[in-house]
């Protein structure tokens, strides 16, 4: 037991070591893509809980509830990173850092849920996965330039950005049994003119409008801690084993942790024992 104890110690130790010596967008990039896969499982849970509360709602899949939180289950592997100032790279061809899709894209499509309890409404985001035929890209934009992309879309988008810095990397995605990969990948990192940070990913392959959704959305499920679904066996189970605490763990704040070097997040557990330390709401009182 010792063993394993020191063991387990000294793995910590490695992981807050290279979470350490990540880059600031690094560290945003690979959040974004843990927070992905947090809200895809967060989706399942939600159906579950739906159908605790009202099992007319159920739909016989044919899985249990194990299973079905398994097929939600989507891991990454993101590498060889580079970061630098958008300058360096703004005259080079996009598909050298964009790899566009092959045979299948996948999609992330953003997902609310809201729970009544004492005449308050609380809600919990996800997102629901799963694979799409892809478009190939057309011949004619195999030489566009990021400097293109940087006048027709993300400028465009977001005329008031500047747009200074970036992170490209390669991702391997495993979903359901399919795999896609390595491929390259891109994130832009600017400011608007309040002085907030700005993030624009760019991936052929992964949803990057649900990275986006991931990176941008508080994803703490309140009504699992603040509503009668917290005394649900299935709900009480999922939160237990995938409390997380640590630096990135933003107390109050409605958001989940994450370790960005394990691409793994979680409700914190902190956030946990006050929601649940809390009587639920009574009817007609504030």
């Amino acid at each position: 037991m010792k063993y394993v104890i020191a063991l387990c110690l000294t793995l910590a130790a490695i992981s807050s070591a290279l979470a350490a010596e990540m880059s600031h967008e690094e560290t945003m990039v690979r959040t974004a893509y843990a927070k992905l896969a947090y809200a895809s499982e967060q989706n399942v849970m939600a159906q579950l809980a739906i159908e605790s509360m009202s099992p007319e709602t159920r739909t016989d899949t044919g899985m249990s509830n194990a299973q079905r939180l398994t097929a939600a289950q989507v891991s990454f592997t993101l590498g060889d990173f580079s970061v630098g100032s958008v300058q360096e790279i703004i005259a080079r061809k996009a598909v050298d850092f964009i790899t566009p899709a092959s045979g299948e894209t996948l999609v992330a499509s953003p997902m609310s849920s809201q729970f009544a309890e004492g005449g308050t409404m609380a809600e919990v985001r996800s997102l629901s996965l799963h694979w799409q035929s892809a478009n190939p890209l057309p011949p004619e934009l195999a030489d566009t330039k990021l400097a293109d992309l940087y006048q027709f879309q993300w400028h465009r988008l977001r005329p008031e950005a500047l747009w200074q810095r970036y992170a490209a990397y390669t991702v391997t995605v495993s979903f359901q049994g399919k795999s896609r990969g390595p491929y390259r990948a891109l994130f832009i990192f600017g400011h608007d003119t309040q002085g907030n940070e700005t993030i624009e990913p760019e991936d052929g392959t992964t949803d990057a409008m649900g990275l986006a959704y991931a990176i941008q959305s508080h994803l703490f499920p309140t009504p699992f801690v603040r509503t009668r679904l917290r005394g649900y066996q299935v709900i009480a189970a999922w939160l237990n084993t995938r409390q997380m605490s640590g630096p990135s763990c933003s107390v109050g704040l409605g958001d989940v942790c994450c370790d960005p070097s394990e691409l793994r997040c979680g409700p914190g557990r902190e956030d946990v024992a006050d929601g649940l330390s809390r009587p639920l709401p009574v009817p007609g009182k504030p």
